[in-house]
């Protein structure tokens, strides 16, 4: 389990976090997000170990990480955003070099450098030169490297930047597996992405925590509902306006029915009473339904 306590770090005189306070427990995948500049990737570099906080207390399963550097950090793969690696090393020589440092076992390593490099995919590029690798790959090598000693902590800073879509789709496979046995904390801008691959979101804003909620539950956090209704006939617009916790309704002219937008903060279910409402009229409709928030306009309205 990961928890920070009242977690602050400051640059100078900028405050970057202002005592965060989180707790991550095992086997979750979550997705951690925010506009440039927002300290989500200062704060999984101070979970990484590599920054550390101005105050508060980093622990992983009650020890503090910053007392025991040494023991906490061989449980933690990290994979950063710029993604740095040695171009004058083959991909071979790299991972043998990280295994090393790692202190594995000897007897293990190539079996070990094996399965990951059937995992992400470099079975083609492992005795190339890493200045000779298009980007893609050399976030490939990146991850192999986070991954190498089967850590218990997984983070990730834009782990799937410069891949093609076959590329991004397999290692989100990756990741989702990788996830059933370790916990794992993902930083990206791709925000479809995040929702497919975590079970959590937690979104921060000039350094705390805005959002933190189950992916599942993101349509409740919404500030209201939209329901889209293509009909046909007359005073349409008018009768959804007088409609009982209708806020407001906006029309798109389309041939040969118009789309129609309709507004409320309720949480009740309009679609039957404007399916009533269509029947009662004797309107044409083609097609009504309730659109739930996505990732996107949750993320909008919390760090606007």
């Amino acid at each position: 389990m990961i928890e920070l306590k009242q977690i602050a770090k400051q640059f100078n005189q900028r405050q970057v976090i202002n005592n965060l306070n989180l707790t991550i427990k095992e086997g979750e995948i979550v997705g951690l997000l925010g506009p440039n500049g927002a300290g989500k990737t200062t704060t999984v570099r101070m979970i990484a170990g590599v920054l550390p906080p101005s105050k508060g207390q980093v622990s992983i399963n009650g020890i503090d990480l910053f007392d025991e550097e040494k023991k906490s950090k061989t449980r933690i793969g990290y994979l950063p955003e710029n993604n740095p690696v040695y171009d004058d090393m083959t991909v071979e020589e790299l991972l043998i070099f990280w295994a090393n440092i790692k202190a594995m076992d000897k007897s293990s390593q190539s079996q070990r450098i094996k399965e990951v490099i059937k995992k992400t995919g470099l079975a083609d590029v492992y005795y190339r030169p890493i200045s000779e690798l298009s980007k893609g790959y050399r976030q490939r090598v990146g991850l192999a490297q986070a991954i190498l000693d089967k850590p218990d902590i997984l983070l990730l800073d834009e782990p799937t930047e410069g891949l093609d879509p076959n590329q991004r789709r397999e290692i989100h496979d990756l990741i989702t597996s990788l996830g059933k046995k370790r916990t794992v904390i993902i930083c990206s801008h791709v925000l479809s992405e995040i929702t497919r691959m975590c079970n959590r979101i937690i979104i921060i804003n000039h350094g705390i925590i805005v959002t933190d909620s189950p992916v599942a539950d993101l349509g409740s956090l919404s500030s209201g509902n939209c329901y889209e209704a293509m009909l046909k006939g007359k005073g349409i617009e008018k009768a959804l306006t007088s409609l009982k916790e209708v806020n407001k309704v906006e029309t798109i002219e389309n041939k040969p029915a118009s789309i129609y937008r309709v507004f409320t903060n309720s949480a009740n279910d309009l679609r039957l009473p404007i399916f009533n409402l269509a029947k009662e009229k004797d309107w044409e409709l083609y097609e009504l339904t309730r659109k739930q928030q996505d990732l996107e306009e949750l993320f909008t309205q919390v760090t606007k």
